[in-house]
């Protein structure tokens, strides 16, 4: 069922929240089944009617499939979905539990630094099922944090614009240089990446990229000359592209480009030769979450070979679990390109991101460069 026909079931409201997190959207799915068991007092020991609250991260429209799937076999759970900027996911958990308010079910965070610090330092409970116990030993840590997706850094381009001007789409980060320096007035104001101020999945992408590409910084700087222009989020970076507003786009987020891809064929994808960034959605269930048994249920189904599954065909969320059969863009990705896959281990080394002393100084050389302009 897709996002639309949702809507006019699920009566789907985006709604303003609290301050800390005005710019989210929450997302109601009524339960599919409303009923009751014929014993009042078991339906206070059941999940008969009651609604599994989400906070996540990715777009409603490429995660709700998961959502509607998960119903299909649950139809007497309803599911509220907050979707949120992973900081303010971040710090909600946080205060919620500092004021001893409930949190949510189960959390899906894109950064995966801020979801293992919330695990390390004692947010989450553990879980363990026969669907945990089928993730690949670097996919867990400890039954409290678990990776959910794959999914790689892409370059994005518009399809028309290098057809029209000859330009041959790079397929490296060094041709990606190359071809900033020879098109400097050509595509000045025309290329995008993430925010790494604003993105945790951008900073994690960048970082990754300073360990594996000696000429990152001066990318950097020409991407500063080029007068780049910064998002903290894929979806406009996407569109922006699309429409021409912009041609060429950096570390985008894999699943995201290649849905879109598969809408406009005007944006291309290409998975970068050197070497393919690929980072995990980790979810966790919080140690207050109102309803722990549903967020458990929901981790399990999305686990599961029918959930990944789901999250593969209907978002390109790419599966964790070896047993779940390959999309093409997957194969690609492990098969094709397998030993040039540059992925993070869920597990305390996730931590040195958020060393601060070492974050800030990132960020002001990150700053630095693409401050260096004509």
């Amino acid at each position: 069922m897709t996002l639309g026909r949702s809507c006019i079931r699920l009566c789907v409201i985006a709604v303003a929240m609290q301050a800390s997190s005005a710019f989210a959207e929450v997302f109601q799915f009524p339960a599919l089944h409303a009923s009751q068991p014929a014993d009042p007092e078991q339906a206070l020991l059941t999940d008969y009617n009651q609604v599994a609250v989400i906070y996540g991260s990715a777009d409603i429209g490429a995660f709700s499939p998961a959502i509607e799937a998960f119903q299909q076999n649950n139809p007497q759970v309803g599911i509220e979905y907050h979707q949120l900027q992973t900081l303010e996911m971040y710090d909600m958990t946080i205060k919620e539990r500092a004021s001893g308010a409930a949190n949510a079910d189960l959390i899906i965070s894109s950064s995966m630094d801020l979801q293992m610090k919330l695990a390390n330092d004692g947010y989450a409970i553990a879980h363990q099922s026969t669907q945990t116990d089928a993730l690949p030993n670097w996919a867990r840590w400890r039954n409290e944090a678990f990776a959910v997706t794959q999914e790689p850094a892409v370059i994005a381009y518009n399809r028309e614009f290098f057809r029209e001007n000859e330009l041959e789409p790079p397929r490296t980060r060094e041709a990606f240089l190359e071809l900033l320096r020879a098109n400097d007035d050509l595509l000045s104001e025309k290329v995008t990446t993430y925010d790494i101020e604003r993105s945790g999945v951008g900073f994690l992408f960048l970082a990754r990229d300073e360990r594996f590409f000696p000429g990152i910084w001066d990318f950097i700087r020409q991407l500063g000359q080029s007068k780049v222009k910064l998002y903290s989020n894929t979806s406009p970076m996407l569109e922006k592209i699309a429409d021409g507003q912009v041609v060429l786009g950096y570390n985008l987020l894999g699943s995201y480009a290649e849905t879109f891809s598969h809408r406009t064929p005007n944006l291309g994808v290409i998975l970068p030769d050197d070497f393919i960034v690929v980072y995990s959605r980790i979810a966790i269930i919080p140690r207050g979450a109102r309803n722990p048994n549903l967020g458990a249920r929901f981790l399990d189904y999305m686990l599961s070979i029918e959930g990944q599954t789901v999250l593969q065909d209907a978002g390109n969320f790419n599966p964790v679990r070896a047993d779940v059969p390959q999309s093409p863009f997957s194969s690609l990705i492990f098969d094709r390109y397998g030993e040039r896959v540059r992925s993070f281990p869920v597990g305390p080394g996730l931590l040195v991101y958020l060393d601060q002393a070492k974050r800030q100084r990132f960020i002001r050389r990150w700053q630095d460069a693409l401050l260096n302009r004509r």
